[in-house]
């Protein structure tokens, strides 16, 4: 199971995935408010779908209102997961 480190930015103007070499890891921006619980949803669905999985194979690990968080991935594990999010944006 893959231990996936986050840094979520709720309220943002697009969803997107970027890494953070000085945080050491993924900044996910997301539209969702950070409201109830919405921006901590909007982050696991689109975090499933970037890993490929579905979304009843990712949950949280670590969330609550804090920006930094850590989701865990069901069948993969954690060089795949990172493989997985790589692909999906320029490290250039």
């Amino acid at each position: 199971m893959a231990q996936v480190r986050i840094w979520v930015k709720p309220g943002s103007a697009a969803d997107a995935l970027a890494w953070d070499p000085w945080r050491k890891r993924w900044v996910v921006s997301c539209r969702a408010p950070p409201v109830g619980g919405a921006a901590n949803r909007a982050v696991a669905a689109m975090m499933a779908d970037w890993l490929g999985l579905p979304r009843p194979s990712v949950d949280w690990a670590q969330a609550g209102s804090s920006p930094s968080k850590v989701l865990s991935a069901e069948g993969i594990s954690d060089a795949e997961a990172d493989r997985r999010l790589r692909s999906r944006i320029d490290l250039s």
